[in-house]
């Protein structure tokens, strides 16, 4: 017989060979189980516990001795009925928590100045008002020619675009810009745009690490406010196009 088939309706290894003892032995003490099957006479209690909360083992006692029984086969397919109907009965609950509203919150990274279009096209697709925290325009010399094209695009869907730098860059007709103290400096720049956060690393070879969180984005948003308001306004050299 395939032991396989009892492992898949749920029992385990001991139980399995505990039962089958006991279907051929008929009516056994533990210390006859334990000969049979080689298994450890402390195993074999909590194995006949477990066999016996399934249904499919009991026990008598004769002469202050107890005897263990397997119950009929059949019990086994009640047991597996019985198991389908409590997980029936719990599905529409399941279901419930499925359909609940969640995050779908993921950090993605890519390398290299294609993997930093593929961010910078995601901003574009996504096509709202955002802010960023630049750093003396690094991106525009790692993207000479694509950056003045995003920059254009942009101004033609109408995305607005607040940004805190250190010193001079590219300028749009719907950027707002204000310099940052001396004190604050940023190693990357980073673009904050609807749930996301991107992340531009300027080491060579380049990564751009891409954050789908709206709580993450929200705090985010709430530092760049919170510079906002203390810094100075400032002027942006004009775009190249």
């Amino acid at each position: 017989m395939d032991k396989r088939i009892l492992s898949r309706a749920g029992l385990s290894r001991g139980e399995i060979e505990v039962y089958l003892s006991l279907l051929k032995r008929g009516a056994s003490l533990v210390s006859g189980i334990a000969k049979a099957t080689g298994l450890h006479r402390t195993n074999i209690y909590d194995t006949l516990e477990k066999l016996r909360a399934k249904g499919l083992a009991s026990h008598v006692v004769r002469e202050n001795r107890k005897y263990f029984s397997a119950a009929p086969p059949e019990r086994i397919v009640d047991y597996l009925r019985e198991r389908e109907d409590e997980v029936r009965a719990v599905v529409p609950e399941l279901a419930s928590y499925a359909k609940l509203p969640r995050s779908e919150a993921g950090v993605e990274v890519y390398q290299g100045r294609e993997g930093m279009k593929t961010v910078l096209k995601d901003i574009l697709d996504e096509g709202k008002d955002y802010c960023v925290f630049e750093e003396e325009g690094h991106i525009e010399r790692a993207l000479p020619h694509f950056f003045p094209q995003f920059n254009a695009r942009l101004d033609r869907a109408g995305v607005r675009v607040r940004a805190l730098a250190k010193g001079p860059i590219a300028a749009r007709r719907l950027m707002r810009l204000r310099t940052l103290p001396e004190f604050i400096a940023f190693p990357a720049a980073t673009a904050v745009y609807g749930g996301k956060v991107a992340i531009f690393v300027w080491d060579e070879p380049y990564h751009a690490i891409l954050i789908r969180s709206p709580q993450v984005a929200d705090s985010y948003r709430n530092f760049f406010e919170l510079l906002w308001r203390q810094a100075r306004p400032g002027a942006g050299k004009r775009a190249r196009r």
